[in-house]
């Protein structure tokens, strides 16, 4: 073969190897190609929608937005010769932000296209911004664009019923999709309270902007602009002013009670405390609060490792939203539940005659005695002036004679009437449901039978009954109701941000017993609840002397095998019931350190701020189960 011909084959290959390249480009990876020349000339840059506001039920801000500012890094408009690990490795050398978590927020992107932007940090701050600003030059491909963070305005204020948002986990970013909504990852969402409890109406709906840019990622001109949707507002039942001043007053008698406590190793030292406020007519809660607690603020640019194992190592449990998810025995407040059974299954009126003889009650043919929080025996009394005195051997005697006729089936029976045993479902995540026990119960998880001391125990709110606050303020709301009481509900409203209502509470009936007991119960229990407060042999009433409206309550001491919780539960006015009122002191000692609090309460409720009779706080402490 002569050269001329070797010559011919060859350009012939070249030619049939180019118009092969070409047909692959241009037929097979032709929309491919396309793409990324579109991906050049078009750029998505991200249009952030701010949170929902909280307010209270008066109007004021509790929770609010503040201007911030997002790094996005825009693929497409990063030039060949450059590389992101080589943007990212120049902007740690010059900025404050670590390379690391720059590579982190990247490699965990889940973008669909080269135009969509990645997050790589949220809230710069200003000294990051003018760096990346000056050095755009060596910074393609970053972004700096407007967003909103969280503003908790009062951080130290309703922290566990307002909540905090984090970053969302991949757990989260799964099943809010599957739900059909738009996350991703590097999002903030609600992780406790109210911000977890309405995150999908306080989140807003994100927008972009459609641009053209240049090779140097300048823009030309928009495209098209799809607009954010703002988050809806929560609107609540709180009263701020209230809530502030309960807030003050509780915190002030925790923090003495912790400090008398380190002078007298016989005085216990509170673990925690909280207090519930409860709207009587609506079940609308007005005022709560969790002792102790922490700073919103912490959680709102997102908390760092260190700070976060802080909290949760704390012994305290600063966390834990006591008036939810505490759950202990309630101790003597439980003499309503079975003074109630009492009257309707042993035939007890309000007259019944009891007596005392020595404080102490015996099961027939057992040896130990069941003792009365006061040694010494009351001598006669009747049923009305056993809940004012709290006698433990009176309730002793109705629990065994109601297990002599119906084991425990009757206690536990009438405290899930009063919703004892089940979550009150009000509007907040990880609420307990507490424990009813009974004979079912204890021989599933105690292989054991119900025995008689098991009834005596229930019967003054000991042994493994578990109750939470909340559910005792809805307790003590139905006996003031004369049988009926609504769902605890924190929002009032969620408005959109024109205003228009998007959902209203209506006051929901959670529990209804007056087609089931009558109001001679009811009144019995509540002139029980008068005498604690109002009469001299009343176990508060040294509290609530010459107070200016008629009050009732119930003092509680929950035996733990270590140091007592102190209850006390009680409403007002007595004539005419608005409030219900619980406060509950973790490890407390004694209900005496409880009623104090509640009536102080009471007296910024009703505008007493001024009344200064008997306003001494703490008590002496006695290691006796005192009410």
């Amino acid at each position: 073969m002569d050269r001329h011909k070797i010559i011919k084959l060859v350009i012939i290959l070249i030619f049939v190897i180019l118009l092969s390249r070409a047909a692959y480009l241009q037929l097979v990876r032709g929309d491919y190609y396309y793409e990324l020349s579109e991906g050049n000339r078009i750029s998505v840059r991200p249009i952030n929608a701010p949170r929902g506001r909280i307010y209270d039920q008066r109007g004021e801000i509790i929770v609010s937005n503040r201007l911030s500012y997002n790094l996005y890094l825009m693929q497409n408009e990063i030039p060949p010769a450059s590389s992101v690990k080589e943007i990212l490795n120049e902007l740690s050398n010059i900025s404050s932000l670590a390379e690391s978590r720059l590579l982190l927020n990247y490699n965990n992107s889940e973008v669909d296209t080269a135009v969509e932007p990645i997050l790589l940090a949220r809230h710069l701050n200003k000294e990051d911004m003018v760096i990346i600003a000056e050095n755009k030059d060596i910074l393609p491909g970053l972004l700096v664009k407007e967003s909103s963070m969280r503003d908790y305005i009062y951080p130290k204020k309703l922290v566990h019923t307002t909540g905090y948002i984090g970053e969302i986990n991949k757990k989260e970013l799964i099943s809010f999709n599957d739900k059909g909504y738009n996350y991703r990852g590097g999002d903030f969402v609600g992780k406790g309270g109210l911000e977890k409890q309405y995150e999908f109406y306080l989140n807003g709906k994100r927008g972009a902007e459609q641009i053209e840019v240049n090779s140097r990622g300048e823009k030309i001109k928009t495209i098209g602009v799809k607009n954010p949707e703002p988050g809806n507002d929560l609107v609540l039942n709180i009263n701020f002013t209230l809530q502030s001043a309960v807030e003050k007053l509780v915190e002030e008698n925790y923090n003495e009670l912790r400090t008398l406590s380190l002078d007298d190793e016989d005085r216990p030292t509170p673990t925690g405390i909280s207090a519930v406020v409860m709207d009587i007519d609506t079940g609308g809660i007005i005022s709560a609060i969790s002792l102790p607690d922490y700073n919103l603020n912490l959680f709102a640019k997102g908390i760092s490792n260190s700070d976060y194992q802080e909290l949760i190592n704390d012994p305290l449990r600063p966390m834990i939203n006591r008036y939810t998810m505490t759950a202990v025995p309630p101790g003597s407040i439980f003499k309503l539940v079975t003074g109630t059974a009492a009257m309707k299954e042993l035939g007890v009126r309000a007259n019944t005659s009891f007596y005392d003889s020595d404080g102490t009650f015996y099961i027939p043919n057992w040896s130990r005695p069941f003792r009365n929080w006061n040694p010494v025996g009351e001598g006669k009394l009747d049923f009305v002036k056993a809940i004012a005195r709290s006698n433990n051997v009176v309730f002793y005697e109705l629990g065994y004679e109601l297990y002599k006729d119906y084991k425990g089936e009757k206690l536990a029976e009438y405290a899930h009437k009063y919703g004892l045993g089940s979550k009150t479902n009000i509007d907040l995540p990880s609420e307990k449901s507490g424990l009813v026990p009974d004979d079912s119960w204890k021989r599933s998880v105690l292989n054991q039978g119900w025995y008689p001391g098991d009834s005596v125990n229930l019967s003054i709110g000991q042994g493994s009954l578990l109750t939470t606050p909340v559910q005792i303020a809805s307790l003590i709301s139905t006996v003031a109701a004369d049988g009926v009481s609504y769902k605890p509900q924190l929002v009032k409203t969620i408005r959109g941000t024109d205003g228009e209502i998007i959902k209203k509470f209506e006051p929901e009936i959670r529990i209804d017993l007056r087609d089931e007991i009558d109001n001679r119960v009811f009144s019995a229990l509540k002139q029980g609840m008068h005498d604690v407060t109002n009469k001299s042999y009343g176990t508060a009433s040294r509290h609530f002397k010459g107070f200016p409206i008629t009050t009732a309550g119930k003092t509680g001491t929950a035996q733990t095998g270590g140091a007592n919780h102190g209850w006390f539960g009680g409403f007002a006015p007595y004539e005419d019931p608005q409030i219900a009122v619980v406060v509950f002191i973790e490890n407390g000692g004694s209900s005496a350190y409880s009623v104090p609090i509640a009536r102080e309460i009471m007296e910024y409720y009703f505008g007493f701020k001024n009344y200064h009779n008997n306003r001494d706080k703490i008590y002496y402490y006695s290691s006796e189960n005192s009410e």
